[in-house]
């Protein structure tokens, strides 16, 4: 009986060591990983403090031709009011052209739009996507204009926006990205939507380029060089092309640009279904070939120190914003138990990650609508952690279409999501 127990007790050890190594090596890994985000977070961050805005006051020495391309599919409800706005740009009526690649437009909306003084190139494909609208547009188009200048169906360009974006374009700079920001704010999650924004604005755009690092792709708001976007564009067919555009310029070391004072307004997400959908199709396309950018981000590092374009594989593997805050708040929470070894590093790596995140926030949010937007959250973590388990496949090889609505600008904050 004593031998049985003795053996008994030994095993009981051993597995009780074996179960603790296990645990320890398995925080040991969360806490690398978190801490990466964290600490990549927190340095661009601050890094937009040192961004540096653009003098308008400057008189340009040149004035740049645009065509100002917008694919709009089933977007009957905004197509309209955008081209109207974008019409009234205050910059001269000879040197920009509104572009509207109308897929599956009604015949209604087509025959308003041919009304406006624009080119309207209708279109139609089996399967849909913004890459074979805007190929289909530069293939008859006229290599006439100096920058491209890509809009979601939804976006409205502020009444100088194009003034701001061509003294920013003087020294035949290749691309530029320009600050989009919220249209509507109706509702928690536009909230949540517009706030998520304006952070990565702050983090990913300005905080590199304060760093001298470029800054990332939104997808809209960019002007790029005209003859290269149709160049690189025809070898584009993804759904993902504003991704493979930025790999493609990065690759060849062109600096992607950030101009914070150039606004283009974006309809954010106000229901929680939307922001789902939107997400996983976000989600999916940050991971497309992700083992082969790592690899190649190495490659261009150490062969031709290509930093922006290993910044760039970087961030492939970094978690989005919202679910970083929820799983740091959720791991601060196990300094209150004994058994978790890092408890306390864990709580030090969330405060540093909502420290980074307060100090991104524009003042405009400063308000109680954001403080109520903000019960919303843990659903929204939830969501996002939903979509990255089902993104996989989303977004390169299907076409996921966001719906858009005209917007009524007298519409009040809705706590609850319409």
């Amino acid at each position: 009986m004593a031998f049985i127990y003795c053996y008994y007790f030994k095993y009981n050890i051993i597995v009780t060591i074996m179960l603790e190594s296990t645990l320890l090596m398995l925080e040991l890994v969360v806490l690398i990983y978190l801490s990466f985000n964290i600490l990549y977070v927190t340095v661009y961050a601050w890094g937009a403090f040192f961004y540096k805005k653009t003098d308008f006051t400057k008189t340009p020495t040149k004035f740049n031709s645009f065509a100002i391309l917008i694919p709009a599919y089933k977007s009957d409800a905004v197509i309209i009011e955008t081209v109207q706005q974008s019409l009234l740009q205050n910059y001269d009526k000879n040197l920009f052209e509104i572009v509207v690649i109308a897929d599956s437009l009604q015949d209604k909306t087509i025959a308003i739009l041919a009304q406006e003084n624009i080119t309207l190139i209708p279109v139609s494909f089996e399967v849909s996507t913004k890459a074979k609208s805007l190929n289909t547009a530069l293939a008859i188009l006229p290599e006439k204009y100096d920058y491209a200048i890509v809009l979601d169906v939804d976006n409205i360009m502020e009444y100088d926006f194009l003034k701001k974006v061509n003294v920013r374009l003087q020294e035949n700079e290749m691309v530029v990205q320009c600050h989009r920001t919220a249209k509507n704010l109706n509702t928690s999650f536009a909230v949540l939507d517009g706030l998520s924004e304006e952070i990565n604005n702050h983090i990913f755009r300005k905080g590199h380029i304060g760093l001298g690092v470029s800054a990332a792709l939104i997808g809209s708001g960019t002007a790029i060089q005209y003859a290269y976007f149709k160049k690189v564009m025809s070898e584009i067919e993804s759904p993902v092309e504003d991704k493979e555009l930025e790999v493609i310029l990065l690759k060849n070391k062109y600096k992607i640009l950030y101009e914070n004072d150039a606004l283009v307004f974006d309809e954010k997400v106000d229901s929680s279904a939307v922001f789902a959908s939107q997400r996983r199709r976000w989600i999916a396309s940050q991971f497309f070939d992700f083992n082969k950018i790592i690899l190649d981000g190495l490659y261009e590092l150490f062969v031709h120190r290509n930093f922006d374009y290993f910044d760039k594989a970087i961030q492939k593997i970094l978690l989005p914003r919202v679910l970083l805050l929820g799983i740091s708040a959720l791991l601060s929470l196990t300094v209150f138990f004994s058994t978790v070894y890092f408890g306390f590093i864990f709580l030090a790596l969330f405060i540093l990650c909502l420290v980074s995140y307060v100090i991104a926030v524009p003042p405009s949010y400063i308000n109680s609508n954001t403080i109520k937007a903000t019960l919303s959250l843990p659903k929204a973590v939830f969501l996002m952690f939903m979509a990255m388990l089902n993104s996989k496949g989303a977004a390169h090889k299907k076409f996921i279409h966001t719906p858009h609505k005209l917007l009524n600008e007298k519409d009040e904050f809705n706590e609850e999501e319409k």
